[in-house]
């Protein structure tokens, strides 16, 4: 009889990228590689407009029914499961049969999610289900619900609120529980305060073979302060760079850029806002970078800043550490477990740009301070999140459940 174990991964929105996308791949690697493992990867709709789903507003879908889409992504097999009436976001979060039939033969589940409603799609199928996961709806919402001004707004605000219930919900029923953060292991622990459930701190690993120091291939003619970030989403708050660029003192205007890298084009209120500061001409924008582009824009960088409101972790500021590139984050979350002020890093409150912008000053003009801290980055990397130091986790977490769970 086979020992070998099947686990199925499980992400919504697998092919839109993003740092959920790097995890899952991350972890799909670790089964692929693992002598006793075999990989079923699943992405589920993640859209309110979805091909494979059935949708309210197309009648002719709802005979058709759900329809699983076969890909290929990041030269992995993936299969794309829809959802009923996905218009509706708690309905994207339901099991449904197109699903649990995939699901029959695997052994253990591992979902991967930035908030944990996403679990209630496969917590009552008698499977081991393992939950990695990055925040809370309600707090990866929080800036974009902050003010509701259309009723577009409002009907958001509404669904984040009924997931924020599922949310609760999935934390109780999951076996185990993958955190990345120090505050969402509090909140774990808290909602799970009566029952036994395993809980741990365990970020995906970096690459740190790809994600290295050295020379830049790519070197740029002017010294940058550079950011890598989805640079429409309001929670990452990328105006404040401008505001710290604007800060700085005016013999540095000219002598450093802001260079910002992603995967599209900052908002015409960001554009806006540079022409009103007067430094529009020193902020540079990098449209999809290829990851030798990406590497070698962490190695060039004089600083590497995160302004987000809010991060389950941050995988760019792992990266950046890891090319042993000096860190300035805000306090949002994720950064706080990571950087030890000071060390390896700076942490600066939400939103304040003076701060940062002093931090910056200090990291320029102290060569040997930037160089001492560039190498402490690159020793936590080593020692707490490359693939190596990481991947041992998951892989106890999911031998301990395949053991103690009947029919497995």
């Amino acid at each position: 009889m086979s020992t070998r174990k099947r686990i199925a991964i499980i992400v919504p929105g697998l092919e839109i990228s993003g740092g959920i996308a790097t995890a899952a791949n991350f972890l799909a690697e670790i089964v692929d590689q693992h002598p006793h493992y075999d990989l079923d990867l699943i992405s589920l709709c993640m859209n309110s407009v979805e091909e494979t789903s059935v949708m309210l507003s197309q009648p002719a879908s709802w005979a058709r029914g759900i329809s699983v889409r076969n890909a290929i992504w990041r030269k992995k097999a993936i299969r794309h499961v829809g959802a009923h009436f996905c218009e509706l976001e708690f309905q994207r979060y339901k099991p449904r049969r197109a699903l649990s039939q995939i699901l029959e033969r695997c052994d253990l589940i591992q979902v991967i999610s930035g908030s944990p409603a996403w679990a209630n799609a496969v917590t009552s199928l008698g499977k081991p289900v393992v939950l990695h996961v990055a925040t809370l709806a309600k707090v990866e919402r929080e800036t974009r619900d902050k003010n509701p001004a259309s009723a577009k707004d409002w009907w958001r605000r509404a669904m984040t609120k009924i997931t924020e219930n599922l949310d609760d919900k999935a934390l109780r029923n999951v076996d185990a529980i993958q955190v990345y953060n120090p505050w969402m292991m509090d909140y774990a622990r808290k909602i799970n305060a009566d029952r036994d459930v395993l809980i741990e701190h365990a970020p995906p690993g970096i690459d740190d073979a790809l994600f290295t120091p050295g020379l830049s291939k790519k070197p740029r003619p002017t010294p940058y302060i550079l950011t890598v970030s989805r640079l429409d989403d309001p929670r990452k708050n990328i105006e404040l760079l401008l505001d710290v660029y604007a800060k700085l003192p005016k013999k540095w205007h000219g002598k450093v850029d802001l260079v910002l890298a992603g995967q599209s084009e900052p908002t015409s209120a960001f554009w806006a806002h540079a022409d009103m500061c007067g430094i529009r001409e020193y902020v540079k924008f990098i449209e999809k970078p290829s990851i030798e582009e990406l590497v070698s824009l962490y190695q060039g960088a004089s600083v590497f800043t995160l302004s987000s409101n809010e991060e389950g972790l941050g995988l760019v500021l792992l990266e950046a550490m890891a090319c042993g590139t000096p860190v300035i984050s805000t306090k949002c979350g994720g950064p706080d477990g990571i950087i030890s002020d000071g060390v390896d890093g700076f942490l600066v409150p939400i939103g304040d740009a003076e701060q940062m912008a002093q931090k910056c000053v200090t990291l320029f003009e102290n060569d040997g301070l930037k160089v001492k801290m560039g190498k402490n980055a690159r020793t936590t990397i080593e020692k707490r999140y490359s693939k190596m130091a990481t991947s041992e986790i998951f892989i106890k977490t999911w031998e301990t459940l395949l053991r103690n769970h009947p029919g497995t």
